[in-house]
């Protein structure tokens, strides 16, 4: 194995995040109370969203990826996923504010805890890892961190929805692409 391989697998170890329990289970109870779930990000966090938006489709749920075309109106009993390391992206914030003129409930996957995305929404995850415009401790550039720690955050919350009975490994196989 290469020496970054496991200075990255080190880095990774020792990143915090805010993500209890509760939390997670409120999470998923978001996830499963929704009519559609939207998700949005940017960049290489947009990336890590399309991922766990894959996992929630095989959770046989309505799922649109808010630059998709075919994604439709999102109203009050909908749920709109956002995952930026910055959270201060203007094309999420006004996807933020519609969704909010909409009633629809949002949760905000980040790094900074003074973003303006988090002001308006009702859950926000903090993931204490660099982001492309801070320097901090990681050997990686700009905001890998984040991103493998968000893309790790969201397979952990479908493992907990695996162990807690609210999805089998066989539902998720069901649904899984059959066009490949």
């Amino acid at each position: 194995m290469i020496d970054e391989f496991d200075q990255i697998i080190n880095e990774l170890g020792n990143i915090h995040c805010d993500l209890t329990n509760e939390k997670a289970d409120q999470i998923l109870r978001m996830f499963l109370n929704a009519k559609s779930i939207f998700l949005s990000g940017e960049g290489r966090s947009g990336l890590m969203i399309n991922a766990l938006a894959n996992r929630l489709t095989q959770f046989g749920l309505r799922v649109h990826l808010v630059t998709e075309i075919t994604a439709p109106a999102i109203g009050k009993d909908d749920l709109l996923i956002f995952n930026s390391a910055s959270g201060k992206s203007s094309t999420l914030i006004s996807q933020e504010e519609s969704a909010k003129r909409a009633k629809a409930k949002i949760i905000v996957f980040t790094a900074n805890k003074k973003a303006p995305l988090n002001q308006k929404c009702d859950v926000t995850v903090l993931i204490e890892a660099q982001d492309k415009d801070t320097t901090g401790s990681s050997i990686q550039p700009m905001g890998s961190l984040y991103e493998q720690s968000s893309l790790l955050l969201f397979d952990s919350l479908v493992l907990r929805a695996l162990h807690t009975n609210l999805v089998t490994a066989s539902q998720l196989r069901s649904v899984h692409s059959n066009l490949e």
